[in-house]
């Protein structure tokens, strides 16, 4: 268990690292930059979800919505998992923060998939 939150740490601060700029930062500084690229996933987590609501049925609508409330409980859920490993530590913040970012990023595609669906589509709900 305490290995897999150790790799997990170990693959968000490489892509940190690979992302921030030339001059060091602090710890604070990665935190509150992972903490807005994830604010930033989750305005577009609302818009998406919006644009997808907005094509359904009301019937339809409901099951989204009842949907999205779960999988947002599940992310919560799954990133309090994932940073078991790094709980009280300096870096917790931005492990948090991507972690988010990441499965919020994986529901707008799935978001977006309803969005794009095209007329006739028996795959697509309505």
């Amino acid at each position: 268990m305490r290995e897999y939150g150790f790799r997990n740490l170990i693959v968000a601060m490489a892509c940190a690292l690979s992302t921030a700029p030339s001059v060091a930062q602090t710890q604070a500084a990665t935190n509150a930059s992972a903490a807005r690229e994830a604010r930033a996933a989750d305005q577009a987590l609302n818009a998406q979800y919006k644009a997808a609501s907005a094509r359904l049925s009301p019937a339809s609508r409901l099951l989204l919505r009842n949907a999205q409330r779960s999988w947002i409980a599940f992310r919560d859920s799954q990133c309090t998992f994932e940073t078991a490993g790094v709980r009280g530590g300096s870096a917790y913040p931005m492990v948090e923060a991507s972690c988010l970012k990441e499965l919020t990023q994986q529901r707008i595609r799935q978001l977006g998939k309803i969005t794009a669906c095209e007329e006739g589509d028996l795959a697509c709900p309505r």
